[in-house]
């Protein structure tokens, strides 16, 4: 929501940096038998006991009982641990840094671990909704390529806001050049377009709303080169104009009550839109997920993050700072809508609208890390009255559907990639138990979850 107000456009060395973290091979030839392990698959069904998964060349060739494979292969023995599909975050911004007070410097070394921070976390594919354009592009052709360790990047570009429009440093001055930028988008194969239909929060009007004509030509070059739409609202009225636009996501949450009698709810389901609340971008405003103590978020971020984190001098300024971007007290409106985003999350759910996780990470609001903050999501889901099953699913069949690559990521099944978490324990018991992460396999190669874990001298 507030991920690119305050930064500034990120810096050709910067993205050298990421690419020289780690440079591997591709996959091996041999297959990986991983034996005796409880599957949570993500398709929403029972679990299943004692399994055995057989992986090939990065994808997942049998999932079975007592399976054999002929020729050489890797045995992991699962000793009855859990495994899950690797988590989908269907909202980043892995250009930005949660601070807005950070030097240059610190920054720098900030946004050069957000990869590594999703991936410690369990998180192996990313929708990147907004960055700096050629930056984020390069970086999905690095990862693709396996020349970066990274999530999977899904990438569009910049948001489409009108000038003076929220996030306005990317404000298009009419609808010409957003059907330019749209066009240009489509010739690099963009995954998508984000727009932006907010003008301010609250309905401040402190900020310019994008007009109709731009909205729907944007919409137009979107639906002849069937390139997926996802809406940035987060008021009834906001809601109704991304309905009549039929996106593939609306990307935040409702602030607003849903009357009694409303077709909203029925309509969204009716459209097949999914929504993708960023309850934990809210709550980060005023609070965080766990200790700021914790190893954990120590191995998510540099040590200078977590410090900061814990200096209320400090945070007071980035309220300031945030505050004095969104010309209101941001913090007193969000404390109030709060509630409203939970309930209204609860009722879509129970209205079968499809929910999936996204944290908008890394925007200025207070505790919104990088990759940390994912898992949190899948908890407030259960909070709003998922059940871990549907919050699990939420937070990786229905990450891939909004994505458009259900087809290939989301769920443990033959002939998908091989991107999958092994736990200590059954997060159907506890939600919370997605953090109990042993091993991150991405594209059939196995990782030790600490290899991903912020070290100052990988940086």
């Amino acid at each position: 929501m507030i991920a690119q107000c305050c930064k500034s456009a990120v810096p050709a060395l910067l993205l050298s940096a990421i690419l020289n973290l780690s440079c591997f091979a591709g996959t091996d030839e041999a297959g990986i038998i991983i034996r005796d392990v409880n599957l949570i698959d993500g398709t929403g069904s029972d679990i299943q006991f004692a399994v055995d998964i057989v992986i090939h060349n990065g994808k997942i060739a049998q999932v079975g009982q007592t399976l054999q494979w002929n020729g050489k292969a890797q045995i992991i023995q699962g000793n009855s641990r859990f495994v899950i599909p690797g988590l989908i975050d269907a909202h980043v911004h892995l250009d930005t840094a949660v601070f807005a007070q950070l030097t240059e410097a610190e920054r720098t070394e900030a946004i050069r671990h957000n990869p590594r921070a999703f991936l410690y976390n369990g998180v192996t594919t990313v929708l990147n909704v907004s960055s700096e354009e050629e930056w984020i592009w390069e970086l999905r052709r690095a990862q693709r390529a396996g020349e970066v360790i990274a999530p999977r990047i899904y990438a569009m570009g910049s948001m489409f806001s009108p000038k003076g429009g929220w996030g306005y440093a990317s404000g298009l001055p009419d609808s010409h050049s957003a059907v330019e930028k749209a066009k240009h988008y489509v010739s690099k194969k963009t995954d998508g377009f984000k727009i932006v239909l907010e003008d301010g929060l609250g309905r401040s009007g402190k900020f310019t709303e994008m007009p109709d004509k731009m909205l729907n030509s944007i919409v137009a070059v979107g639906r002849e080169h069937d390139i997926p739409l996802y809406i940035h609202a987060i008021n009834i009225e906001e809601y109704e104009r991304a309905i009549a636009a039929e996106p593939k996501a609306i990307v935040h949450g409702l602030e607003d009550p849903i009357p009694e009698h409303s077709t909203l709810p029925a309509r969204l389901k009716q459209h097949n839109i999914y929504v993708v609340p960023t309850l934990s971008l809210f709550k980060s405003f005023v609070t965080h997920d766990g200790s700021l103590d914790s190893t954990i978020l120590r191995n998510s971020v540099p040590g200078f993050m977590q410090e900061y984190a814990k200096d209320q001098q400090y945070m007071e300024r980035e309220r300031m700072l945030l505050n004095d971007y969104t010309k209101i007290d941001s913090y007193q409106w969000v404390e109030e809508k709060l509630p409203l985003f939970m309930e209204n999350t609860t009722l879509m759910h129970q209205a079968g609208i499809k929910l999936a996780a996204g944290t908008d990470a890394g925007g200025h609001v207070g505790y919104n890390f990088q990759g940390y903050n994912t898992p949190w999501e899948l908890k407030l889901f259960v909070e709003c009255g998922l059940t871990p099953m549907e919050a699990l699913v939420a937070g990786t069949r229905n990450g891939a559907e909004v994505i458009g690559v259900e087809n290939v990521l989301g769920t443990i099944e033959p002939g998908k990639f091989a991107d999958m978490l092994i736990l200590g324990s059954n997060p159907l018991d506890d939600i919370g138990n997605i953090r109990d992460i042993g091993l991150v396999i991405q594209n059939g190669r196995i990782y030790e979850r600490d290899y991903f874990a912020y070290k100052e001298e990988d940086l």
